[in-house]
């Protein structure tokens, strides 16, 4: 479970901004993530993982929003974009272009990992 490991880093990383512009840690009110699909990251470990360290480092206000980033991709072929996804039923989906029909697309979303925001009481 890799989202402990992360969880403490974000921590780490909101600890040292906060330090850095000289803002008390009880202010800190919300931290806003986006995960890509493709990082294999379950959202509800990371969220659970963030509230235990976040208590663990005295940040004890804060609410963890965490958005799920689609798989993005751009047909090699044509150009075309779109969002790669699974159907309801769990079914695979093709790579293939549905445009052109060419099968080489390129990874355009979907890998991020990024702290989007961290939001502190005035």
């Amino acid at each position: 479970m890799h989202e402990m490991g992360l969880a403490a880093n974000v921590i780490d990383m909101v600890r040292a901004e906060l330090e850095k512009r000289n803002i008390d840690k009880s202010r800190l009110t919300a931290v806003k993530i986006t995960v890509g699909k493709m990082m294999q990251i379950v959202p509800d470990s990371l969220k659970f993982g963030l509230e235990i360290a976040s208590r663990a480092a005295g940040m004890h206000n804060a609410e963890f929003v965490i958005k799920e980033a689609p798989l993005k991709v751009k047909c090699g072929g044509c150009g075309r974009e779109e969002c790669m996804q699974r159907g309801a039923g769990g079914e695979d989906f093709s790579m293939a272009c549905k445009k052109c029909g060419a099968n080489n697309p390129q990874i355009t979303g979907g890998r991020e990992f990024t702290i989007d925001s961290i939001d502190v009481a005035d």
